[in-house]
């Protein structure tokens, strides 16, 4: 199971985008910014789920095809968005990958105790949890899983 840092007092903000029909979150403390797609430096021989490299202000960055992750048909243009995520606590501020969405579109607070666990046998390791949004289900993104993947 993964293993979240779920506390029932606390509050978390997500980021909320969506990928095809459905939306997915991550945390906001992993979440430096977001930016519009621009064109991305292919790379022939990388993981099917690296998209390309991103030139963040000099710094080159894996982005990886949230569509592919989720078992949707790979589709971009120029309205889709990259967030940036963090490399983690020990350097909070440098960026590590992007993650290509179709539109990130709002900011949601919940308490840990909101954002439910998930058992790994039937979710398998890219999601640390899922929160109800709009009488919606809201898979909530493990983002060290996701930094595992370009590592």
């Amino acid at each position: 199971m993964n293993q979240a840092p779920f506390s029932a007092s606390a509050l978390q903000t997500l980021v909320i985008c969506r990928i095809g029909a459905q939306d997915y979150a991550l945390p906001l403390e992993a979440t430096l910014r977001i930016v519009r797609l621009p064109a991305l430096t292919i790379l022939p021989d990388s993981k099917p789920e690296v998209c390309g490299l991103l030139n963040l202000n000099g710094r080159h960055l894996p982005v990886i095809d949230g569509r592919r992750l989720v078992g949707e048909t790979p589709h971009y243009d120029l309205t889709n968005q990259i967030v940036i995520v963090n490399a983690g606590s020990d350097a909070a501020d440098v960026p590590a990958l992007g993650l290509l969405v179709d539109e990130v579109y709002g900011l949601e607070h919940r308490s840990f105790a909101s954002i439910h666990a998930l058992d790994m046998p039937y979710a398998g390791r890219l999601f640390a949890g899922v929160v109800s949004l709009n009488h919606r289900s809201c898979p909530v993104f493990d983002v060290a899983e996701l930094r595992r993947m370009v590592a």
